[in-house]
C-alpha cells in the first residue's frame, strides 16, 4: 500500500512539472480572475490540484478493476469448486460412511 502511495505522489509530482511547463513555456497560456492575471505560481498550484484529481481518479478506477478481477476469480473458483462437489457427492458420503464404521472408537476410563 505505501509503495502505491509513493507511486502516486511521484506521479503526481511529475505531472505537475510537466503541465507547469507546458502552460508556462509553451502554451504562454495564463489564468485571470476579473481581469487580474494569476502569477504563475498559482496557476501551476491550480494545475497541481487538478493533476491530484485526476490521479486520484485514475487509481479508483485501477483498483475498481483490480477488485472486478479477483471477483471474477474468486466467482470462478467458488463455481468450480461447488460443480466439482456436485459431482463426486456419493463417493465423498460414501466414504464418510465407510469412514464412521471402521474408525476406532474412543472409550472413556473412569
Amino acid at each position: 500500500m505505501f509503495k502505491n502511495i509513493m507511486l502516486a505522489v511521484l506521479i503526481a509530482m511529475v505531472l505537475t512539472y510537466s503541465l507547469g511547463h507546458l502552460v508556462t513555456q509553451w502554451l504562454d497560456l495564463h489564468i485571470s480572475l476579473a481581469q487580474h492575471n494569476i502569477e504563475p505560481i498559482t496557476s501551476i498550484v491550480a494545475l497541481t490540484g487538478v493533476v491530484a484529481i485526476l490521479v486520484v481518479v485514475g487509481f479508483i478506477i485501477a483498483f475498481s478493476l483490480f477488485a472486478a478481477i479477483a471477483f471474477a476469480f474468486i466467482a470462478a473458483g467458488i463455481g468450480l469448486f461447488v460443480a466439482g462437489l456436485s459431482v463426486f457427492w456419493p463417493v465423498i458420503l460414501f466414504t464418510l460412511v465407510i469412514f464412521l464404521l471402521v474408525r476406532d472408537k474412543q472409550i472413556s476410563a473412569y
